[in-house]
């Protein structure tokens, strides 16, 4: 019996127009009427996962910034917070020299920046991400949740193997997109997060279901028997999933969930 249900959204519940399917709302409804707990994990900001689900009624969990943060949509409590030491950002930023990528701070719920490019101004444009322009990243007074390296060109291989030999061994780092390099602390994943609002309702990896396509989602399929990855993830995020769900862009996650609860 599914007690619990979390999916990822860009590539997954999201299409590649950047949309959530209408009547994916009215099922996270019935879900809750079904007793069943609905989560969103994202490596989006808390704000926006906010935005995107603020047609369901009742409270919803919202998982932000790959794990760094759990909170409820409507009252806005807070069930996990994890933030990132100054020094481990101040590593990051001479990493950035001989990487030449754009890097981004993420708080709760605004960017952090430094001499944006025109780029990555769309990206936060299309995505609706609130952003502040520092002169200097020592500036930034504010928690940090995560770091972000923006490659516009799209990630290579050796950017990865500069990563892995030279990070500060207190952070880690996963690709949650072609475009995006996200880096947390250690012990923060979506994955994590699944883990800790299992045992915060007492809920078994039998009673769960989840939903990825990229990297940063396969910590979340090892927390669940119903893990799905989607037929547009990579073919090794596919291996890591025990089922394939179908096409982000026709409405997968919808059709599995219903199918799955005898809604349709």
């Amino acid at each position: 019996m599914i007690k619990f249900i979390a999916t990822d959204l860009d590539g997954t519940l999201v299409n590649s127009e950047g949309k959530i399917y209408n009547k994916v709302f009215n099922l996270i409804n019935d879900l809750h009427k079904n007793g069943v707990k609905f989560a969103a994990a994202s490596g989006r900001f808390y704000s926006q996962l906010n935005e995107n689900f603020n047609s369901v009624k009742e409270d919803m969990i919202l998982i932000a910034h790959n794990g760094a943060l759990i909170k409820y949509s409507k009252n806005g409590q807070t069930l996990y917070a994890n933030y990132i030491d100054k020094e481990y950002i101040k590593s990051v930023e001479k990493l950035k020299r001989n990487l030449g990528e754009e890097l981004i701070l993420a708080g709760e719920n605004e960017a952090f920046v430094v001499n944006p490019s025109q780029s990555i101004k769309k990206e936060f444009s299309f995505y609706n991400v609130p952003y502040i322009e520092y002169k200097s990243f020592d500036e930034v007074d504010k928690p940090v949740q995560k770091i972000s390296y923006y490659v516009k060109d799209g990630i290579k291989a050796p950017m990865l193997d500069y990563l892995k030999e030279n990070l500060n061994k207190n952070l880690q780092f996963v690709a949650s997109g072609d475009k995006w390099i996200d880096m947390m602390n250690k012990e923060v994943s979506k994955g994590h997060a699944i883990k800790i609002l299992q045992k915060k309702f007492n809920i078994e990896k039998d009673n769960t279901m989840v939903f990825g396509d990229y990297y940063n989602d396969i910590t979340m399929f090892k927390q669940a028997y119903y893990s799905y990855a989607m037929e547009n993830a990579p073919e090794d995020v596919k291996e890591k999933a025990n089922f394939i769900a179908g096409n982000n862009n026709e409405n997968a996650v919808y059709k599995t969930i219903s199918k799955h609860m005898g809604f349709i």
